[in-house]
């Protein structure tokens, strides 16, 4: 019986989909960028975004981008992505707020924000 649980174990864990993976560096970067949004502090959102941030065709450094804050994260969108359980692909996690992903890599041993997509 002991062992019947244990190959059952280890099958779940190999054959589980992508978002079932965890990763406590995600985990805990997804936590501080969270609490970040619900106190609304620009500078530690635009401290854990990959920039320059590709925003409608421009680049933007970090004293733009925490000028154009309010339109990239609008309370709406704060609300919803403390709520979600981001899913993570293979190089990636995502979080989805109505039409958009907002997308989250590793670069360099380091999670980033890096884009919002559209969800299809």
């Amino acid at each position: 019986m002991k062992s019947r649980l244990i190959v059952i174990a280890a099958s779940l864990f190999l054959f589980a989909p992508a978002g079932f993976a965890k990763d406590p560096a995600f985990d805990a970067f997804y936590a501080k960028f969270c609490d970040a949004l619900k106190r609304n502090d620009k500078e530690s959102i635009a401290s854990m975004t990959r920039l320059p941030y590709l925003w409608n065709d421009k680049k933007l450094n970090k004293r733009e981008f925490i000028a154009k804050y309010d339109q990239i994260f609008g309370k709406k969108v704060r609300d919803c992505l403390v709520k979600q359980k981001p899913v993570q692909d293979k190089t990636y996690f995502s979080a989805f707020c109505d039409d958009d992903i907002y997308i989250f890599e590793k670069i360099k041993n380091v999670y980033y924000f890096t884009e919002i997509g559209v969800n299809d």
